[in-house]
């Protein structure tokens, strides 16, 4: 804490000096080129369409251009130019996000769970983990907003969001195609066409990308690729223009996904099953050469449709935006990372969610006095949420009881409704200090219908899909099963305010200060792999508090951008999964998701860029993150036996039935899941005109994470960063800007890195590893 407080007091002292010395800067500078900082991008991250810098938020953004000369494929590649973010693909489901932001988020891949950070397409918020690495081809912008977002963000977020706008047809008629050939086998090809049906009024875009991949494992089981990408999405969007005042939005998609299970293996570890039953052992053959003895196919179908509706109804704006999505997965899962037939599984999943908000924004910028420095949001909103899940295991009740020679599958369900009111309203108290009060009433409504004992499959070790139950078998048979006592349901209803306030400060037009208060709260949560209602939950609400101040200058006549932030979170009744006691099963405990801690991070995040000359940009974004727990008193490691009766110093002791003990220990000592103290890009970028000819741009990138932990435990094989990566990229665009080409390449030193950890119980442990090096080259036209 000690350094935090030294650390803000520089920063506050770097933000007061900037201020004051920023006329004579400007004025050294008169001879810089004018206009030389990055293309200014709008966002409507406050319901309303303001510059970058003219929100007093930490927000970053990206346009296409951005996205392009980054190489970027999908959300994973904006995390090195945001400070104190992660984005990884889920362990276990390649086209999953694991997002942390300022040192909080999630990995997991369960429907009754909420992430703390939220996804949102084109303002219809993702409520499902499953399916949201979206891809960025067609992209309008990226927002990434870092910290609690409980007023403004669709459904509230506990640690952040990400908000993804698509393209709308341009009017004109044009092609954009894109094709791209890399290593391992990458080739994708995307095209974009605009048509325009009645002038003015009607237009259509439609976009088709197809991407795949061979993987970057080899399985030495027999020598095939493992984690094979094979996407493809097609997106219609129709805009109408009746009148000046009423435009309608209608778009919709489709995904087919049909790609591999991840690789991975299993960490060493001679106390766990997988050693001692099997005798298995990972070799020492490299990180990218793995076992698999069992299909891994994950299949993913997606339907969507989002239809907004602005209308200017004089003064006021009213927005209507209405979401529907479906996701259904069928997968295969070699979950023991080896080629022993030890614990592999399927999993068949359906879900479901519509939405639909409404606002009503002011308008009032004709007018006079302080009226027009008025800005008042209200709204509305509804999200109704449903899926099915069954899981089968070939090997899970043979595990148990090696005289049943049968597989099993399980069930769960469950039902959320989501409503809001909101209000936000921003005030100029003179020309340069504006204030802003945000609150938002919200009602959640959760249905969950549990159903562990399934039923048996036939044979036992089946490694075929036809064995599967199908989701209208297993539903009916959980009815069946709950008639007899066999499974379980349970709900909730809960209700909870969040605020948020704000001071913003123009010292002049370049330079603006701020200060911002907020909350915000992810909903509590069942447990979809509970085998009772001891562990099936629900969990409390987590929530947020932040108190944030940043600066946002543009300095030296544009050549240089200086953004600073400085913030602290309290993170309260934080969920952790943990050993408890339950009589009702034979070993006397169970693993569940508790609300057992509290955290607080704090940091700075730095983002820059100077432009000394029209051809040269340097780039830099900063984050210094200080994260701990301050309260975290649990049994996290399970059972034990001991010689004699054990203490704890913080919490309870259990005595289990078979003579060993869960013993609660203070855990306040670990480190944050993903939170490494300081991540840092720099980046450079060179153009050199051509003419006629076009331009060529050289572009390098490092980036440096210190060191963090994959697992709650800070498991020492979990362990990984202090290291730098290096991106690079060589690129032409001729002098219309129609055609471009560009040679690139991600892990230029090809560094191996441990991505995630999974510890399964005492069966195994799952590692993951972060892409090899990977090159290729792009090329693209528009017409």
């Amino acid at each position: 804490m000690k350094a935090m407080n030294h650390a803000m007091i520089s920063a506050a002292a770097l933000v007061t000096a900037l201020a004051v010395a920023q006329p004579a800067m400007a004025q050294a500078a008169d001879a810089a080129t004018d206009g030389a900082t990055a293309d200014e991008i709008v966002v409507t991250a406050r319901f309303k369409k303001e510059t970058l810098q003219e929100v007093p938020q930490a927000i970053s953004a990206f346009d296409e251009k951005a996205l392009l000369k980054t190489a970027a494929r999908d959300l994973t590649d904006l995390a090195p130019s945001t400070p104190n973010i992660s984005i990884q693909p889920v362990a276990t489901f390649s086209n999953s996000a694991a997002i942390y932001i300022r040192g909080l988020g999630a990995q997991g891949i369960e429907s009754t769970e909420e992430s703390p950070v939220g996804v949102s397409i084109d303002g219809v918020y993702v409520t499902r983990p499953v399916a949201t690495m979206l891809d960025t081809f067609d992209m309008e912008r990226v927002e990434v907003l870092r910290g609690p977002q409980g007023t403004s963000f669709g459904k509230n977020s506990l640690a952040g969001g990400i908000a993804t706008y698509s393209k709308n047809p341009s009017g004109e008629f044009g092609v954009d195609a894109e094709m791209t050939v890399g290593n391992y086998g990458r080739m994708d090809a995307k095209a974009a066409l605009d048509l325009p049906i009645v002038t003015d009024k009607a237009a259509l875009r439609l976009v088709l990308n197809k991407e795949t991949m061979d993987g970057y494992f080899k399985n030495r089981f027999n020598g095939k690729r493992v984690g094979f990408q094979d996407r493809t999405s097609l997106r219609g969007t129709l805009a109408l223009t009746p009148s000046d005042n009423l435009s309608v939005n209608l778009k919709g998609w489709g995904l087919k996904d049909r790609s591999g299970a991840p690789g991975g293996d299993a960490a060493p570890d001679r106390t766990k099953l997988l050693y001692l039953v099997f005798g298995f052992e990972e070799p020492n053959d490299g990180a990218f050469t793995i076992g698999r003895d069992f299909p891994g196919n994950h299949d993913t179908d997606q339907y969507g449709a989002i239809g907004t509706i602005n209308a200017k109804l004089g003064a006021v704006n009213l927005t209507s935006i209405t979401g529907y999505i479906k996701t259904n997965d069928f997968n295969d899962s070699d979950f023991d990372q080896s080629e022993k037939f030890f614990f592999p599984t399927f999993r068949v999943q359906s879900h479901r969610q519509f939405s639909q908000e409404l606002r009503l924004a002011t308008d009032f910028s004709g007018m006079d006095g302080a009226l027009s420095r008025l800005n008042l949001v209200a709204g509305g909103y509804y999200m109704k949420q449903s899926f099915e899940m069954s899981q089968a295991f070939p090997t899970l009740p043979v595990l148990l009881a090696p005289t049943l020679k049968f597989g099993s599958q399980d069930f769960v369900t469950q039902d959320n409704t989501a409503k809001a009111l909101f209000a936000q309203g921003i005030f100029g108290l003179t020309d340069k200090l504006n204030v802003t009060l945000g609150v938002r009433q919200s009602w959640e409504d959760k249905d969950y219908f549990r159903d562990p004992t399934g039923t048996l499959l036939s044979p036992a070790f089946f490694n075929s899909r036809d064995v599967v139950k199908s989701l209208d078998y297993m539903e009916a048979l959980a009815n069946t099963n709950f008639a007899a006592g066999k499974a379980f349901k349970d709900s909730y209803s809960r209700s909870r305010t969040t605020f948020k306030a704000g001071l913003d400060y123009k010292i002049n037009p370049d330079v603006m200060v701020y200060a911002t208060w907020s909350q915000g709260y992810k909903g509590g949560g069942y447990g979809a792999r509970s085998a009772s209602m001891v562990t099936a939950g629900p969990t409390a609400d987590n929530t947020s508090e932040l108190f944030e101040a940043g600066l946002k200058s543009d300095l030296l006549n544009g050549m240089l951008r200086f953004n600073l932030t400085g913030f602290i979170t309290k993170f309260k009744q934080l969920e952790f999964g943990v050993f408890i006691p339950n009589p009702a099963v034979a070993s006397g405990q169970e693993t569940a998701t508790v609300n057992v801690g509290a955290a607080t991070t704090q940091g700075i995040e730095l983002e820059a860029t100077l432009k000394p000359v029209d051809n040269f940009r340097i780039s830099a974004n900063i984050g210094y993150l200080d994260s701990k727990y301050d309260k975290f008193c649990t049994d996290l490691d399970g059972p034990s036996a001991y010689a004699a009766a054990p203490t704890s110093t913080c919490g309870k002791v259990t005595r289990l039935v078979n003579g060993t003990y869960l013993v609660d220990q203070d855990y306040t000592n670990l480190k944050l899941v993903r939170a490494p103290k300081w991540t840092t890009q720099i980046s450079g970028e060179y153009t050199v005109p051509m003419g006629d000819s076009g331009a060529v741009t050289a572009r390098l990138a490092m980036l440096y994470r210190t060191s963090w932990f994959s697992t709650v435990l800070n498991d020492a094989v979990g362990k990984t960063g202090d290291f730098t990566t290096l991106d690079g990229s060589l690129g032409w665009e001729s002098a219309d800007g129609r055609f471009r080409a560009m040679v690139w390449g991600k892990n230029l030193t090809n560094k191996t890195w441990v991505a995630a950890l999974t510890p399964t119980a005492q069966f195994f442990i799952q590692r993951f590893y972060g892409p090899p090096r990977t090159f290729g080259g792009t090329i693209g036209a528009k017409f």
